[in-house]
Protein backbone atom coordinates (compact mmCIF):
# COMPACT_ATOMS: atom_id res chain seq x y z
CA UNK A 1 0.00 0.00 0.00
CA UNK A 2 1.58 3.18 -1.05
CA UNK A 3 1.80 6.23 1.38
CA UNK A 4 0.37 9.47 1.15
CA UNK A 5 1.97 12.34 3.33
CA UNK A 6 -0.98 14.84 3.79
CA UNK A 7 -0.03 18.65 5.32
CA UNK A 8 -2.58 20.05 6.69
CA UNK A 9 -4.74 16.48 7.89
CA UNK A 10 -6.49 18.20 10.23
CA UNK A 11 -8.18 21.16 8.01
CA UNK A 12 -10.79 21.23 6.22
CA UNK A 13 -9.55 19.85 3.20
CA UNK A 14 -6.92 17.54 4.51
CA UNK A 15 -9.08 15.72 6.98
CA UNK A 16 -11.46 14.71 3.87
CA UNK A 17 -8.53 13.66 2.06
CA UNK A 18 -7.33 11.16 4.69
CA UNK A 19 -10.66 9.62 5.88
CA UNK A 20 -11.65 9.15 2.14
CA UNK A 21 -8.49 8.12 0.62
CA UNK A 22 -7.42 5.53 3.88
CA UNK A 23 -9.05 2.73 2.12
CA UNK A 24 -6.26 2.92 -0.71
CA UNK A 25 -3.21 4.57 0.87
CA UNK A 26 -1.30 4.81 4.10
CA UNK A 27 -1.85 7.79 5.51
CA UNK A 28 0.74 10.02 7.57
CA UNK A 29 0.04 13.66 8.59
CA UNK A 30 1.89 16.84 9.15
CA UNK A 31 0.25 19.62 11.45
CA UNK A 32 1.75 22.42 12.99
CA UNK A 33 0.79 20.77 16.49
CA UNK A 34 -0.22 17.63 17.29
CA UNK A 35 -2.86 18.33 20.51
CA UNK A 36 -5.89 19.14 19.14
CA UNK A 37 -6.84 17.10 15.55
CA UNK A 38 -10.66 17.63 16.34
CA UNK A 39 -11.53 16.97 12.75
CA UNK A 40 -9.91 13.65 12.91
CA UNK A 41 -11.69 12.04 15.76
CA UNK A 42 -11.49 8.44 16.39
CA UNK A 43 -8.84 7.94 13.24
CA UNK A 44 -5.74 6.70 13.74
CA UNK A 45 -3.29 8.30 12.08
CA UNK A 46 0.37 8.99 12.63
CA UNK A 47 0.73 12.74 12.85
CA UNK A 48 4.06 14.18 12.76
CA UNK A 49 4.56 17.44 14.52
CA UNK A 50 6.22 20.74 11.90
CA UNK A 51 8.07 21.81 15.52
CA UNK A 52 10.36 18.83 15.13
CA UNK A 53 11.63 18.83 12.24
CA UNK A 54 10.13 16.69 8.01
CA UNK A 55 12.84 14.31 7.27
CA UNK A 56 12.27 12.09 9.52
CA UNK A 57 8.68 11.61 8.02
CA UNK A 58 10.79 10.46 4.63
CA UNK A 59 12.88 8.44 6.67
CA UNK A 60 10.31 6.44 8.77
CA UNK A 61 8.11 6.09 5.66
CA UNK A 62 9.00 5.39 2.04
CA UNK A 63 6.47 8.40 0.51
CA UNK A 64 4.91 8.04 -2.90
CA UNK A 65 3.46 11.02 -2.63
CA UNK A 66 2.78 14.86 -1.14
CA UNK A 67 -0.60 16.19 -0.88
CA UNK A 68 0.06 19.80 0.34
CA UNK A 69 -2.99 21.24 1.60
CA UNK A 70 -1.82 23.46 4.73
CA UNK A 71 -2.33 27.01 4.28
CA UNK A 72 -2.67 30.48 6.44
CA UNK A 73 -5.41 32.81 4.80
CA UNK A 74 -4.60 36.51 5.27
CA UNK A 75 -6.43 37.84 8.09
CA UNK A 76 -5.85 40.43 10.84
CA UNK A 77 -4.79 38.40 13.53
CA UNK A 78 -1.99 36.69 11.39
CA UNK A 79 1.79 37.87 10.88
CA UNK A 80 3.12 37.70 7.55
CA UNK A 81 6.12 35.35 8.67
CA UNK A 82 3.62 32.97 9.75
CA UNK A 83 1.59 32.78 6.51
CA UNK A 84 4.94 32.68 4.29
CA UNK A 85 6.14 30.02 6.57
CA UNK A 86 3.16 28.10 5.99
CA UNK A 87 2.08 28.60 2.03
CA UNK A 88 5.92 29.05 0.81
CA UNK A 89 8.67 27.88 3.14
CA UNK A 90 7.31 24.81 3.84
CA UNK A 91 6.31 23.09 0.46
CA UNK A 92 9.37 24.57 -0.71
CA UNK A 93 11.30 22.74 2.08
CA UNK A 94 9.01 19.42 1.59
CA UNK A 95 9.89 19.36 -2.47
CA UNK A 96 13.38 19.17 -1.57
CA UNK A 97 13.32 16.49 0.98
CA UNK A 98 11.15 14.44 -1.49
CA UNK A 99 13.37 14.70 -4.29
CA UNK A 100 16.03 13.68 -1.86
CA UNK A 101 14.05 10.70 -0.48
CA UNK A 102 12.73 9.33 -4.14
CA UNK A 103 9.18 10.42 -3.80
CA UNK A 104 7.35 10.12 -6.44
CA UNK A 105 4.39 12.94 -6.66
CA UNK A 106 4.05 16.06 -5.59
CA UNK A 107 0.63 17.88 -5.43
CA UNK A 108 0.60 21.37 -4.57
CA UNK A 109 -2.87 22.81 -3.51
CA UNK A 110 -4.10 26.05 -5.38
CA UNK A 111 -6.70 28.43 -5.48
CA UNK A 112 -8.67 30.20 -7.74
CA UNK A 113 -7.80 33.80 -6.05
CA UNK A 114 -4.60 33.06 -7.41
CA UNK A 115 -5.24 34.42 -10.54
CA UNK A 116 -2.78 37.70 -12.55
CA UNK A 117 -6.72 39.33 -13.61
CA UNK A 118 -7.78 39.69 -9.77
CA UNK A 119 -6.89 42.12 -7.54
CA UNK A 120 -8.96 41.38 -4.61
CA UNK A 121 -6.92 43.31 -1.68
CA UNK A 122 -9.11 41.58 1.09
CA UNK A 123 -6.64 38.36 0.35
CA UNK A 124 -3.67 39.80 -1.12
CA UNK A 125 -1.16 38.71 0.88
CA UNK A 126 -2.79 35.05 0.64
CA UNK A 127 -2.84 35.17 -3.37
CA UNK A 128 0.52 36.69 -3.50
CA UNK A 129 1.84 33.87 -1.25
CA UNK A 130 0.10 31.00 -3.74
CA UNK A 131 1.34 33.14 -7.00
CA UNK A 132 4.77 33.07 -5.42
CA UNK A 133 5.27 28.92 -4.28
CA UNK A 134 4.38 27.60 -7.42
CA UNK A 135 7.22 29.89 -9.15
CA UNK A 136 9.42 28.03 -6.32
CA UNK A 137 8.37 24.91 -6.75
CA UNK A 138 9.12 24.91 -10.70
CA UNK A 139 12.20 26.75 -9.73
CA UNK A 140 13.44 22.91 -7.39
CA UNK A 141 11.29 20.80 -8.85
CA UNK A 142 14.02 17.75 -9.52
CA UNK A 143 12.32 13.81 -9.70
CA UNK A 144 9.74 14.15 -8.36
CA UNK A 145 6.87 14.97 -10.69
CA UNK A 146 5.03 18.43 -9.64
CA UNK A 147 1.50 19.34 -10.18
CA UNK A 148 -1.46 21.97 -8.87
CA UNK A 149 -4.52 21.86 -8.58
CA UNK A 150 -6.43 24.98 -8.46
CA UNK A 151 -9.70 24.90 -6.31
CA UNK A 152 -12.60 26.56 -7.03
CA UNK A 153 -15.11 27.74 -4.34
CA UNK A 154 -14.87 24.22 -2.37
CA UNK A 155 -17.81 23.73 0.71
CA UNK A 156 -18.80 20.67 3.25
CA UNK A 157 -19.29 19.67 6.59
CA UNK A 158 -16.65 20.62 9.46
CA UNK A 159 -15.74 23.47 7.45
CA UNK A 160 -14.32 26.79 9.55
CA UNK A 161 -17.66 28.62 10.91
CA UNK A 162 -16.03 32.13 9.83
CA UNK A 163 -16.53 30.86 5.84
CA UNK A 164 -18.87 32.24 3.95
CA UNK A 165 -21.27 29.15 3.18
CA UNK A 166 -20.92 28.03 6.91
CA UNK A 167 -22.06 31.74 8.35
CA UNK A 168 -24.71 31.70 6.16
CA UNK A 169 -26.21 28.08 6.54
CA UNK A 170 -25.82 28.94 10.20
CA UNK A 171 -27.77 32.06 10.31
CA UNK A 172 -30.43 30.81 7.93
CA UNK A 173 -30.39 27.43 9.57
CA UNK A 174 -30.61 29.23 13.37
CA UNK A 175 -33.49 31.56 11.64
CA UNK A 176 -31.72 34.50 13.13
CA UNK A 177 -33.55 38.23 12.55
CA UNK A 178 -31.98 38.90 9.05
CA UNK A 179 -28.70 38.21 7.06
CA UNK A 180 -27.33 41.69 5.54
CA UNK A 181 -25.45 40.63 2.11
CA UNK A 182 -23.81 42.71 -1.02
CA UNK A 183 -26.40 42.49 -3.94
CA UNK A 184 -25.14 38.84 -4.57
CA UNK A 185 -24.64 38.93 -8.06
CA UNK A 186 -20.89 37.66 -7.88
CA UNK A 187 -20.75 33.97 -9.50
CA UNK A 188 -18.60 31.60 -8.04
CA UNK A 189 -17.74 28.14 -8.85
CA UNK A 190 -18.81 25.76 -5.78
CA UNK A 191 -17.88 22.47 -5.51
CA UNK A 192 -18.48 19.82 -2.88
CA UNK A 193 -15.75 19.01 -0.69
CA UNK A 194 -16.04 15.25 -1.45
CA UNK A 195 -16.39 16.02 -5.39
CA UNK A 196 -12.87 17.56 -4.81
CA UNK A 197 -11.96 14.44 -2.78
CA UNK A 198 -12.85 12.52 -5.96
CA UNK A 199 -10.73 15.24 -8.32
CA UNK A 200 -7.87 14.13 -5.84
CA UNK A 201 -8.27 9.94 -6.75
CA UNK A 202 -8.38 10.30 -10.22
CA UNK A 203 -5.34 12.39 -10.07
CA UNK A 204 -3.75 9.72 -7.70
CA UNK A 205 -4.79 6.96 -9.95
CA UNK A 206 -3.85 8.91 -13.16
CA UNK A 207 -0.86 10.38 -12.42
CA UNK A 208 0.99 9.21 -15.41
CA UNK A 209 -1.59 10.51 -17.62
CA UNK A 210 -0.63 14.05 -16.81
CA UNK A 211 2.85 16.27 -17.41
CA UNK A 212 5.09 17.41 -15.22
CA UNK A 213 4.24 20.48 -13.29
CA UNK A 214 0.82 20.75 -14.81
CA UNK A 215 -2.38 22.95 -13.75
CA UNK A 216 -5.69 21.11 -13.08
CA UNK A 217 -8.65 22.74 -12.06
CA UNK A 218 -11.06 21.68 -9.61
CA UNK A 219 -14.38 23.13 -9.88
CA UNK A 220 -17.83 22.31 -11.86
CA UNK A 221 -17.38 24.62 -14.82
CA UNK A 222 -21.38 25.56 -13.73
CA UNK A 223 -21.15 28.62 -11.79
CA UNK A 224 -24.39 30.04 -9.99
CA UNK A 225 -24.61 33.89 -8.17
CA UNK A 226 -24.33 34.39 -4.75
CA UNK A 227 -27.97 35.12 -4.40
CA UNK A 228 -28.93 31.85 -5.86
CA UNK A 229 -27.01 29.89 -3.63
CA UNK A 230 -28.60 32.17 -0.87
CA UNK A 231 -31.31 31.77 -1.82
CA UNK A 232 -31.06 28.06 -2.30
CA UNK A 233 -29.69 27.67 0.97
CA UNK A 234 -32.72 29.37 2.81
CA UNK A 235 -35.66 27.36 0.52
CA UNK A 236 -33.31 23.70 1.92
CA UNK A 237 -33.57 25.35 5.87
CA UNK A 238 -37.18 26.61 5.68
CA UNK A 239 -35.59 29.67 7.13
CA UNK A 240 -37.96 32.28 8.76
CA UNK A 241 -34.73 34.96 8.47
CA UNK A 242 -34.95 38.14 6.32
CA UNK A 243 -32.31 38.26 3.42
CA UNK A 244 -31.18 41.72 2.64
CA UNK A 245 -29.64 42.06 -0.89
CA UNK A 246 -27.69 45.27 -1.65
CA UNK A 247 -27.39 46.02 2.00
CA UNK A 248 -23.98 46.06 2.18
CA UNK A 249 -21.33 47.02 -0.80
CA UNK A 250 -19.03 44.87 -2.53
CA UNK A 251 -15.71 44.87 -1.86
CA UNK A 252 -12.99 47.02 -3.10
CA UNK A 253 -11.75 44.99 -6.66
CA UNK A 254 -14.59 42.31 -6.29
CA UNK A 255 -14.44 39.24 -8.31
CA UNK A 256 -17.15 39.21 -10.19
CA UNK A 257 -16.48 36.04 -12.11
CA UNK A 258 -15.01 33.15 -11.37
CA UNK A 259 -15.35 30.09 -13.51
CA UNK A 260 -13.57 26.46 -13.31
CA UNK A 261 -12.44 24.59 -16.58
CA UNK A 262 -12.93 20.83 -15.29
CA UNK A 263 -12.08 19.69 -18.83
CA UNK A 264 -8.69 18.05 -18.05
CA UNK A 265 -9.85 16.74 -15.19
CA UNK A 266 -13.08 15.61 -16.83
CA UNK A 267 -10.44 13.60 -19.22
CA UNK A 268 -9.35 11.27 -16.31
CA UNK A 269 -12.54 10.40 -15.79
CA UNK A 270 -13.74 12.63 -12.84
CA UNK A 271 -17.29 14.45 -12.83
CA UNK A 272 -19.37 15.86 -10.20
CA UNK A 273 -21.19 13.49 -8.16
CA UNK A 274 -23.15 16.07 -5.52
CA UNK A 275 -25.49 19.06 -6.97
CA UNK A 276 -25.34 22.33 -5.40
CA UNK A 277 -28.55 21.03 -3.23
CA UNK A 278 -27.23 17.85 -2.40
CA UNK A 279 -23.88 19.10 -1.11
CA UNK A 280 -25.92 21.88 1.42
CA UNK A 281 -28.23 19.13 2.79
CA UNK A 282 -25.00 16.84 3.81
CA UNK A 283 -23.59 20.15 5.47
CA UNK A 284 -27.35 20.45 7.57
CA UNK A 285 -27.36 17.27 8.19
CA UNK A 286 -23.91 16.37 9.43
CA UNK A 287 -23.22 20.07 11.39
CA UNK A 288 -27.00 20.41 12.67
CA UNK A 289 -27.31 16.50 13.79
CA UNK A 290 -30.35 17.47 16.68
CA UNK A 291 -32.17 19.20 13.99
CA UNK A 292 -32.13 17.72 10.75
CA UNK A 293 -34.87 18.16 8.56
Amino acid sequence: METLLITGINGFLGSHLAKNLQEKYNIVGLESSTKNLFRLNDNNFKVYSASNGYEEIFKENKIFAILHTAVIYSTENVEVKNLINTNILLPVTLLEIANKYGCELFINTDSFFNNKNYNYSYLSEYALSKRQVIEWLDLIKGDCKLMNIKLFHMYGPSDSPNKFVSQVISVLKNNEPKLDLTPGEQQRDFIYVKDVVNAYKMILQNHHLIGNNDNIEVGTGNPVTIGEFVKKVKELTNSSTTINFGALPYRNNEIMFANANPAKLKSLGWDQRYSLAEGILEIIHHDYPSRTL
